[in-house]
């Protein structure tokens, strides 16, 4: 028996010893992450980047399907009227009692009476107006080519409620001069 307590006894010493050096490395590691100041650690934004993709599409999807702002020029009356019909997409040309307006840019004065400047007429057309026109119809040709769309040609007409009819057949001569073969008139719609 006595051999039979000499094996307990070794393999009980070398299990201790095992341990105990299992628990000195264990202590090891320890001491070492304390010491260690700096972390390193790796974030993983990919998730993050989708969500924010995601947002930026819808939102500019949702600012494309906004209808068509029209502000008036200062001192401008636009008409009123029953009409319920939308108003289409195209490029506004502002008519007011003192001037014509294409885009932001004030292209032509009109005199006391309504009238254009004869020297900026030759017949009916609008010189500076169409020089405008023409140069804008070119940029949305080529981009509606580029988007394999149709291009519309459709001016929107914003005209004032004194308007002269003279003047307003003088922009719609240039505007047709133009290519822009579709026309709508702006209004305010009257409730009822």
């Amino acid at each position: 028996m006595s051999d039979h307590h000499a094996n307990q006894a070794a393999q009980l010493a070398a299990q201790q010893a095992a341990q105990q050096a299992f628990l000195a490395k264990k202590k090891a590691k320890k001491a070492a992450r304390r010491n260690n100041d700096i972390e390193e650690g790796n974030l993983n934004i990919t998730s993050l980047m989708d969500v924010v993709s995601i947002i930026v599409v819808y939102l500019l999807k949702s600012y494309g399907t906004d209808p068509v702002v029209i502000t008036p020029t200062a001192g401008q009356k636009v008409p009123m009227s029953r009409a319920d019909a939308p108003i289409q997409d195209g490029v506004p040309v502002y008519v007011s009692q003192r001037s014509i307006t294409f885009g932001s840019q004030r292209v032509v004065q009109l005199d006391e009476n309504g009238d254009v400047d004869p020297t900026q007429v030759t017949g009916q057309l609008i010189g500076p107006l169409f020089d405008l026109m023409s140069e804008e119809a070119e940029r949305s040709k080529q981009t509606s080519a580029s988007k394999d769309e149709p291009w519309e040609g459709t001016v929107i007409l914003v005209g004032d409620v004194n308007l002269k009819f003279s003047t307003l057949v003088k922009v719609m001569y240039t505007a047709g001069k133009a290519e822009y073969s579709q026309y709508a008139f702006c209004v305010i719609q009257l409730g009822g």
